[in-house]
């Protein structure tokens, strides 16, 4: 499962409501990638796609 997939499934889990907002293409295997699209869409977006990354970072 790449990084992209379980970065979706987060936030769709954690932020239903703005889950179309916060999703990025699967194939992507760079949580840097993730974070540039995301920031691209708004500010506060991209800070919450960090903040899923971190969460996804600690289940590691």
């Amino acid at each position: 499962m790449t990084i992209a997939e379980r970065y979706n499934a987060a936030a769709a889990k954690l932020l239903p409501h703005m889950a179309a907002d916060l999703t990025v293409d699967p194939a992507i295997t760079d949580a840097n990638h993730i974070d540039e699209i995301v920031f691209r869409r708004s500010e506060y977006l991209g800070g919450m796609a960090i903040a899923i990354l971190a969460m996804i970072d600690q289940q590691n």
